[in-house]
């Protein structure tokens, strides 16, 4: 399922993606803990998004939850060829809790040969400046990217498997690095990945900006492990019904932790 490239990193086939069934699409996202949608998002989608992000002005960085976003991104959440793998993955029972629009334009090489971040996971169990919206014990993060994604411009970097690894807190993971793969994502392309799942984002060489959302789901169950706030209820209240049920609840569930605690 990998090719060589020059330097020597080790790169996902994309076409191995294209073309799975459902049951291929789960089997594949439960032995490895993330998985390519390829054209997740139609051109003329991606199209009126790039409009709709042209026509304001916007930060390099922001949170949904700080500004909501215009139809065209928000139209994302709730995408019927993203909410099947989803739900396939996941089960019926979603919340949408947080997004994030980056753009990406990291160019410092690192001591890492590979050029990229330091890998990490998302599930994080203890508050981020009282933020505990991913300590959720059950969550994925989905990716949408603009551009085309490059072995030096921004791939995901992702260590198949690594989802099943036990859960030993934040730490130094570059152990697994010879392990890592490249995600060579194009502009449409969605990624979802387990909230355990060892990824780093590379490194943008031409310091040219990667703009790309990250959307989280949890499944319903799985609360964060303190109150995180709820949408705006007018966002709530004005969202066509499929969206609206993703918005709904978001500190509905048990608050359980990935190492198997209940925390009251």
């Amino acid at each position: 399922m990998t090719q060589a490239t020059s330097a020597g990193d080790q790169v996902l086939d994309r076409a191995r993606f294209e073309g799975l069934s459902p049951r291929q699409q789960l089997d594949f996202y439960n032995e490895n803990g993330f998985l390519l949608i390829p054209e997740a998002v139609s051109a003329g989608q991606m199209q009126r998004i790039d409009k709709e992000l042209s026509a304001r002005e916007i930060p390099r960085r922001w949170d949904y939850w700080d500004e909501w976003p215009g139809p065209e991104l928000e139209s994302l959440i709730a995408n019927p060829r993203l909410l099947e793998p989803l739900h396939l993955c996941y089960g019926d029972d979603l919340r949408f809790f947080k997004s994030v629009y980056t753009e990406w334009r990291d160019r410092v090489a690192t001591e890492l040969e590979n050029r990229r971040q330091r890998l990490h996971r998302d599930y994080t169990p203890e508050a981020t400046d009282g933020d505990y919206r991913n300590s959720c014990a059950s969550w994925v993060n989905v990716g949408h990217y603009f551009i085309d994604l490059d072995v030096d411009e921004g791939p995901l970097w992702v260590v198949p498997g690594s989802h099943r690894l036990a859960w030993t807190g934040q730490r130094e993971f570059e152990e697994f690095g010879d392990q890592a793969r490249m995600v060579l994502a194009r502009a449409g392309d969605a990624v979802m990945f387990h909230c355990l799942t060892l990824h780093a984002g590379g490194a943008m060489a031409s310091g040219n900006p990667r703009p790309s959302v990250f959307q989280s789901y949890r499944v319903g169950w799985a609360a964060p492990l303190d109150t995180v706030p709820e949408w705006p209820e007018e966002i709530v209240r004005q969202a066509p019904p499929e969206l609206r049920k993703l918005l709904e609840g978001l500190n509905d569930g048990t608050r359980f932790g990935v190492h198997g605690m209940i925390r009251a």
